[in-house]
């Protein structure tokens, strides 16, 4: 199991300059190992309000790792409308377990059940990549 690492999936809002809208986004913490990598990008964060002002007690993220809509065909992409959003989360878990992936849930059900929650975000799973050494037994509670 050296160099597995666990990441974070989660939705965040996002201003989507092309089509002048906010929608949600999924969003990984870190860039992930295995298939999945190739889905995710660098994304510049739009702030969401002109009364949205950065500090030193309110620092604004200005970028974060997004993932790619499993839908987005190459050729239509204008470069920012082809961000997956919750509403692809069943395919997202579909390609997940069919590309040696595993969603914690005992992770991600402690994560939702603490009284810490994260900023401006909400998470949906935890996620380890096992690859072909994927663990024969899923914890489930």
């Amino acid at each position: 199991m050296n160099g597995i690492k666990t990441f974070t999936i989660t939705s965040m809002p996002f201003y989507d300059q092309y089509n002048q809208c906010y929608k949600n986004i999924m969003m990984v913490n870190i860039e992930p190992q295995g298939p999945l990598r190739k889905l995710v990008r660098r994304t510049k964060l739009n702030r969401l309000s002109p009364f949205q002002r950065e500090g030193p007690c309110n620092p604004i993220q200005k970028c974060a790792l997004a993932i790619q809509s499993l839908n987005y065909s190459q050729y239509t992409g204008t470069g920012c409308c082809d961000l997956m959003t919750p509403d692809e989360i069943p395919d997202l878990i579909s390609f997940l377990l069919a590309n040696g992936y595993q969603i914690e849930t005992q992770i991600t059900n402690m994560l939702n059940q603490s009284e810490i929650k994260l900023s401006n975000k909400r998470l949906a799973f935890s996620v380890t990549y096992y690859g072909s050494n994927q663990p024969n037994i899923t914890y489930m509670r």
